[in-house]
């Protein structure tokens, strides 16, 4: 019953992570990175900043991020899709914007409760919430990026740092735990089979 209250709940944290669809050239507005013009090269600049920043706050998280820009503002001949520490980046191709291809991924969500859309675009925000996902605008979405990155700063933080070694109780709690199974040659040659020398397991 205890391993199977543990599995549930670990299910349920796993299936409501979140899911970032963020409208990338809305953000930078938003941060006030593309207040004048900028050109191609400018531009790459600006979204490696970015894509750097919500690396930067989001760390583990970031897997679970997809960040789509228009493509008729990118270098010529880059690709439609790629990924950048983690991060899926999307280019819009053809006659597709950036709003055409997040809206794309809203209807193809399978999980679409679990989706944070971040665009200031109404007709976005209006999809998202046609299908139960969370629209943030940018300015929200901004407050709450840095108070989640100061958050993963502290838990750092406070982390107790791993230890490389074990103390002279543990190996001894485990020497007896492992006590006589050398004797059973199956285990014997399993444990073998992994080449344990003096305490010390080779890779």
């Amino acid at each position: 019953m205890l391993r199977l209250s543990f599995f549930a709940l670990w299910y349920n944290a796993t299936a409501m992570s979140a899911i970032y669809v963020i409208d990338g050239y809305n953000l930078l507005h938003a941060m006030g990175v593309l207040g004048g013009r900028a050109g191609p090269h400018g531009l790459e600049k600006a979204r490696t900043r970015l894509l750097n920043l919500l690396h930067g706050a989001l760390g583990e998280e970031t897997h679970a991020v997809t960040v789509v820009f228009d493509a008729a503002k990118a270098l010529p001949g880059i690709a439609a899709e790629q990924e950048y520490q983690g991060m899926r980046v999307v280019f819009a191709t053809g006659k597709e914007e950036a709003d055409d291809v997040i809206e794309r991924l809203i209807r193809q969500s399978s999980s679409p409760k679990a989706l944070q859309v971040v665009s200031d675009d109404h007709r976005v925000q209006q999809a998202a919430k046609r299908r139960g996902s969370q629209a943030r605008g940018c300015e929200e979405f901004l407050a709450w990026l840095d108070k989640h990155r100061r958050k993963r700063q502290v838990v750092a933080a406070e982390a107790p740092e791993k230890k490389d070694q074990l103390s002279d109780s543990e190996i001894r709690r485990w020497l007896a735990e492992f006590d006589g199974l050398e004797a059973d040659p199956a285990l014997k040659q399993a444990f073998e089979s992994y080449e344990f020398e003096k305490g010390e397991m080779t890779d």
